[in-house]
């Protein structure tokens, strides 16, 4: 990782940076703030959760100098675990607060919304080979300075310490860039879906303490 670069556990004042890093990372790896005018609505999806619920497994980077993170990953142990808590803790709130705020009838934040209402629900024979799931976010400045993998390392060790046997996640199937990025990390499709793919990689998990 360039030198100038370093990674940290994430705090609770990074959430507002993490967000918009979010945002301008949130069309294919460019900047869709000019596409939402809610410029929290993607965070609220794609980040917020995993702030909320499992603030252990978010790690961040920054720069020297910089005090506001330029990048992140999140994930979560129990994909199955995760959705039910979103349904239970996370997704109640927001939709209340979007039906009476809803968003521009046919505008990009309509469509988003329309995830909050529907909420999110994995399924497939390979979650559970691969229970833990991610997403991760750079901003262009730090891109292709071994932040990425770092990141990626970093929570896959924190993982592998409680034990999880595999790690996915889902990628835009026109973003080749990242399909690739993936790939070189040893990520492999394990099923395809309209627009996407699901990539996944097996981790070592430590061996369970013996209970005597």
């Amino acid at each position: 990782m360039r030198p100038d670069l370093s990674l940290d556990e994430y705090r609770p004042a990074d959430r507002a940076a993490l967000y918009e890093v979010c945002l301008r990372t949130g069309r294919l790896g460019a900047d869709a703030g000019p596409e939402h005018e809610d410029r929290e609505l993607l965070g609220h999806v794609y980040l917020g959760p995993y702030l909320e619920l499992e603030p252990e497994l978010a790690f961040v980077v920054r720069a020297d100098g910089h005090p506001e993170p330029l990048g992140y990953v999140v994930g979560t142990a129990d994909t199955l675990a995760f959705e039910a808590a979103c349904e239970e803790r996370w997704w109640p709130p927001l939709r209340a607060h979007y039906r009476a705020h809803p968003p521009r009838p046919g505008s990009a934040d309509e469509r988003v919304v329309r995830l909050i209402e529907e909420g999110i629900h994995s399924e497939g024979e390979w979650l559970a080979e691969y229970p833990a799931h991610l997403h991760v976010d750079l901003l262009e400045d730090v891109r292709g300075a071994g932040a990425g993998r770092a990141l990626l390392d970093r929570l896959a060790t924190a993982l592998e310490q409680r034990g999880v046997p595999g790690l996915h996640l889902v990628v835009a199937s026109a973003n080749e860039g990242a399909v690739a990025f993936y790939r070189r990390l040893g990520f492999a499709v394990v099923a395809e879906r309209p627009g996407s793919l699901v990539m996944a990689r097996r981790l070592a998990p430590a061996a369970a303490p013996v209970v005597r």
